[in-house]
This record gives structure tokens, sequence and C-alpha cells, in this order.
């Protein structure tokens, strides 16, 4: 059981739902490393094993206050997450999570829905995959989610107001940035579709041709838009992405080089090692053993 846990789910009514925004649960959580996660005593839409993963109808925002965890989905795969970082989950997009086994974990979420929340993702406001971000202060977003937490004694138009709050604190900071991807914009929408497109799915078989056909652009129209906006080519970009994936999971795992190199895009190790050595100038071993020590 955690050292120090707190939560609660909120019953949703008619007049709830024509507010079009309303919250469904809160709570925090505090977990001494190798403790058993998650906890008990959830509702089953929200409880989940890690070897089942879940999807949840809500949306929910999980700010990582300590500590240091993994987090998996189909999208952006196993990813690193730790302190600081903010995980964005839209409604119905299977996933889990969990602590590393060394590390002590401290967690703030809340989950809400509506159809306001819905028409956001649909306009792009809201992400449409989950998407984790790293704040350089959680005070303002944990502040938010505190006193959501601590005002609630059902859903009123200020939780309303406070949820928003909360969505606000994360998505408009100026200077966040995306897991592998800085979320800055460069001012032309096709590109930044790329851009977003390659990180997220750049563990995946991915080519120029591909990319053209998901964002619905001639290949040619693509690259002209991408070389303007960027010194880098489109397949360079593939690339440097996945090597920001290889060097993430070099860090912050055990899994060997070959299983990076698969899990990365490369196909196996002796790409992996050779596209490595030449954005590095070191293989991918060597840069494990220069970073961790």
């Amino acid at each position: 059981m955690p050292i120090g846990e707190s939560f609660r789910y909120l019953p949703v009514n008619r007049d709830d739902i024509r507010r079009e925004l309303y919250v469904t649960g809160f709570g925090y959580s505090t977990y001494l490393a190798g403790e058993r996660y998650p906890s008990s005593g959830h509702p089953k839409e929200y409880n989940f094993a890690w070897k089942d993963g879940r999807t949840m109808s809500d949306f929910a925002v999980i700010l990582v206050e300590d500590g240091i965890g993994e987090f998996e989905d189909h999208a952006m795969g196993c990813v690193c997450w730790r302190k600081g970082d903010v995980l964005f989950l839209p409604s119905g997009t299977w996933h889990r999570y969990r602590p590393l086994r060394t590390s002590q974990w401290t967690e703030n979420w809340f989950c809400a829905n509506g159809d306001y929340l819905h028409r956001l993702r649909s306009k792009g406001l809201f992400p449409r995959t989950a998407l984790i971000r790293q704040l350089n202060d959680i005070t303002p977003c944990k502040s938010a989610i505190d006193r959501l937490r601590t005002t609630a004694t059902g859903n009123s138009l200020l939780l309303t107001t406070l949820a928003m709050e909360v969505f606000a604190h994360a998505l408009e900071d100026n200077e966040v940035s995306h897991r592998g991807f800085n979320g800055k914009s460069t001012g032309n929408h096709t590109v930044d579709q790329a851009s977003e497109f390659i990180w997220l799915n750049c563990h995946r078989p991915l080519d120029i041709a591909l990319l053209s056909r998901e964002l619905g652009v001639s290949r040619r129209t693509l690259e002209r838009h991408f070389s303007n906006a960027h010194k880098r080519t489109i397949s360079q970009e593939i690339n440097r992405c996945r090597i920001q994936r290889a060097q993430q999971m070099l860090v912050e795992g055990d899994m060997s080089v070959k299983e990076i190199g698969y899990a990365t895009g490369f196909s196996g190790a002796k790409r992996l090692n050779r596209v490595f050595r030449r954005h590095c100038n070191q293989t991918p071993t060597e840069y494990r053993h220069s970073v961790r020590g």
C-alpha cells in the first residue's frame, strides 16, 4: 500500500453533463521504492494492472511530483517519465504506467469528461493522443490540482473552472517541452503535423511516402514545406527522433542494444550502431557507459 494516498470519484448527474465539462475523480499517492503499484480500491474503469493496461472514457491529467517511471501506449510505445512531467491522456486511449522499482513515486491526478473536451480535441486544442510534457515549474499546475481536490464537494461551476485552470497551466506554458519533440510551432501547420507524427511513430516502419499519405499531401509538397522550415531533411528528422528514443532507453532502462534497435525502428543492433555512431560519435554501448558512469 502507498505511504500516502487520497482519492475520490464524483457522481455525475444530468446537470453536470449539460455543463459540458465535469470532473469525475481526483487524487494523489506516494509510493516507496518497490511497493506494489497501483493500489486497490479504485472503481473498475480506473483500476488496472500493468500486464493488461486500461482504456478510460475520461480525459486525465497526471502530474509526476517525484520519481521516475515508465509509460506506454500504442502511439509512443514505452517511454520514461519523471519528476516534473505532466501526462495528458485523451478519452479512449489504451495505456499503462508504473514507477520504476528503484524509485519513490508521487503523483497528482484528476479525470474529467464532457462534450467541451471532445470538441477541443477535435479542433486540435487538446492532444489527440497521449502527450507527456516537462514543466519548468510544477507549482502552478500542482496548486490548481490541490485546490480542485480540496474544494470539491460535488460538480459545480467552480470545479469546472479549476479543471480548466489545470489544463491551462500545463498546456499554455511556452517553456514546456514535448517528450522527444520540442513542441514549438514552426508556423507551418503541415510541418508541425509532420514533426508530431514522426515523433509518435518513429519506432515503427516509417518513410516519407507513408508520412505524406497520412498527412494527405504529396511527397514533393511535404519535402518543400519541410526544407523551408528546417535545415534537416525528413529522413534526418526520422533518424533524429529514433536516436533520441534510443538515448533515453540506453540511460533509463536495461534493454540490450539489439532490443533497443528494434524498439526504436532501426530493425536491430547493426543499423542502430551505424546511425548512432554517425550522430553521436560513439556507439550505443559507449554512450550508455559514459552517461551512467
